[in-house]
């Protein structure tokens, strides 16, 4: 196959990328950055559009959000359907949810609170609309993503679990995805066509806490559990609450196991 996917320097393009040619397939990133009017998508299977805005201030780059999310990638899938692309891929996010605790579901209605994802849901439904039976879109809603090189929260996650001599046990089941099973996930639905709206996840739940247990390798405290969820701090809140997509909605994908993926991504293995 061919397939062309978008954000030249974004770490999941280009883990992507990697996974598809590792397949056989002839994949190439692209940069998105100065326009489109110059990118040939004809003979193209698949388009697996990756780029956006994201880990900005919302203050300062809040016209951004709107212009490389939502239009970018309404020009971007209106193009690759003139050129004839029969598969156009769409990384969007958790966050169209607006849920900041607790389970989503097939019942979770769609309320972004962020410029974010008011971004990447406006862009969801441009697709929606240029859907059809020459067109098929799938649109892949990932949770955290974590894996070696990962940037946002996940190193953040994992140097604070190197820096505390202990981790505090806060109880809370979570739904994060290794970027080698994201990887995996989107290759096997580029491969197989397969249309509609996905919510990978690793092949099992886990916990904010397990996670750094992982990482550290260092015991848990209940105490130090007990004072963080006292701790009225948003980032820390954020960081343990509680978020997961329920079972009937996720895709689980297990190829590399949660406990593999954290010796990878601290670079043990």
């Amino acid at each position: 196959m061919k397939i062309i996917l978008t954000g030249k320097n974004s770490y999941i393009a280009s883990n992507v990328c990697k996974a598809l040619i590792l397949k056989g397939h002839s994949a190439r990133c692209v940069s998105v950055r100065n326009g489109i009017d110059a990118l040939d998508m004809k003979g193209a299977d698949a388009v697996i559009h990756c780029a956006a805005i994201v880990h900005k201030k919302e203050k300062k780059y809040a016209d951004k959000y709107d212009a490389v999310n939502f239009e970018l990638t309404a020009e971007l899938a209106k193009k690759a359907k003139s050129e004839g692309v029969k598969h156009f891929i769409f990384l969007s996010t958790m966050a169209v949810y607006g849920v900041k605790e607790g389970e989503i579901s097939s019942d979770t209605p769609l309320s972004p609170v962020t410029l974010y994802g008011k971004s990447k849901l406006k862009a969801e439904n441009a697709l929606n609309e240029l859907r059809d039976e020459n067109f098929g879109v799938s649109i892949v809603r990932p949770p955290m993503v974590y894996g070696r090189g990962c940037p946002g929260n996940y190193g953040r996650l994992s140097r604070l679990s190197h820096i505390l001599p202990v981790i505090p046990l806060v109880y809370g089941k979570k739904s994060f995805i290794y970027i080698e099973n994201l990887a995996y996930f989107i290759t096997d639905l580029t491969e197989k066509s397969n249309f509609g709206t996905f919510m990978p996840m690793d092949g099992r739940y886990t916990s904010t806490s397990e996670l750094m247990k992982l990482i550290s390798g260092r015991a848990y405290s209940k105490l130090l559990g007990r004072l963080v969820s006292l701790i009225p701090l948003a980032v820390l809140k954020k960081m343990f609450a509680p978020l997961w997509y329920s079972e009937d909605t996720a895709s689980m994908c297990g190829h590399v196991s949660v406990e593999e993926a954290v010796e990878r991504s601290e670079g043990r293995k």
